[in-house]
């Protein structure tokens, strides 16, 4: 599997990601993940970008270990754990292809809707890649937008500004490859001059669920909203 490569429009929208822009999520989700961590358990957070579910389950006795692609993210969150004495170990590598031990974590998280990031046939490697580390019936968490809602709500705006500050950034919605399904959108940092082309894939509950199995099965959905899902996997 190719080492995938950091996508600058993360670190461009870092504020949008921030520990304070994220706390209403965090606390959305907050009494599903309290109900599988228990205070001494081993975490891993995988696309944690700036920490913000990390931290909060430090705060509950958790021992957590972030993991994010861009390097941006992990920066803010490194400061962040330092501003507040944290013990948690941020680690910028590709989620994908990073060594994460075997049977060493109780929990493992994926959240923050990232798997529009991940192309379809990257989503078997994850899963071995998850169930390797993960103890034995250990629960994995991930959090999703169902991806035709979210193509929908990009063809509806197929040019935004998306930021203002620090970074004045402009979306433009360019197409959708339904042989992929995949969509590309160019984002253009007015602030810096600078143009990226991302590519998003589509993907939904049933999608993400047979992917996953033969070695996780799923516990429970959660709708979190009319588009986010929270699914509680189990190792089997």
């Amino acid at each position: 599997m190719a080492e995938l490569k950091p996508i600058p429009i993360f670190d461009w929208v870092a504020p949008e990601l921030s520990v304070e822009a994220r706390a209403a999520f965090v606390e959305q989700i907050r009494p599903h993940l309290l109900e599988l961590i228990r205070p001494g358990d081993e975490v891993l957070d995988l696309c944690c970008g700036t920490g913000p579910v990390a931290f909060m389950l430090e705060e509950h006795g958790a021992r957590v270990t972030g993991i994010d692609l861009a390097p941006g993210l992990i920066a803010t969150a490194r400061q962040e754990a330092e501003k507040r004495g944290s013990k948690i170990e941020f680690i910028q590598a590709d989620v994908l292809t990073h060594d994460l031990g075997e049977a060493r974590y109780d929990v493992i998280l994926c959240l923050g809707d990232p798997f529009h990031d991940f192309p379809h046939d990257h989503l078997p490697g994850l899963r071995d890649h998850v169930a390797r580390a993960l103890k034995g019936g250990g629960p994995f968490v991930v959090h999703y937008m169902d991806g035709v809602l979210r193509l929908r709500s990009r063809m509806k705006e197929p040019e935004e500004i998306v930021q203002e500050e620090p970074y004045r950034i402009r979306k433009i919605f360019k197409a959708y490859d339904p042989v992929r399904a995949a969509y590309t959108a160019e984002y253009h940092n007015l602030t810096l001059g600078e143009t990226c082309l991302y590519t998003g894939y589509i993907h939904t509950g049933p999608t993400i669920r047979n992917a996953f199995q033969p070695l996780f099965e799923l516990n429970r959905s959660i709708r979190l909203d009319e588009h986010d899902f929270l699914d509680i996997y189990a190792k089997v």
